[in-house]
């Protein structure tokens, strides 16, 4: 299971399977939607929105409130590892 850590100890770690990033600690739990726009939720409020534009540009959008390492965490899953899965590993 992939995850990330911060400095102050705080551990973001993915649930694939439920399609969720969670956050150990003050435990929350994020819901995250991939299309053509990639989107994260908590108790349905959208906090980050993710739209790929030309030349693998992206344009991120958060709330004020979202944690960096939480956008960062969410923007690389989001765009890069979870686009792989079940593929063949090129």
């Amino acid at each position: 299971m992939p995850n990330f850590y911060h400095s102050k100890g705080v551990v973001y770690f993915t649930d694939l399977q439920k399609e969720r990033i969670i956050k150990s600690g003050d435990v929350r739990i994020y819901h995250f939607k991939l299309d053509k726009t990639n989107q994260l939720f908590e108790k349905g409020e959208l906090l980050i929105e993710i739209k790929k534009e030309k030349n693998n540009v992206f344009h991120i959008q958060a709330d004020d409130s979202v944690d960096d390492l939480l956008i960062l965490f969410f923007l690389h899953y989001s765009t890069q590892e979870l686009n792989y899965i079940g593929g063949d590993g090129d």
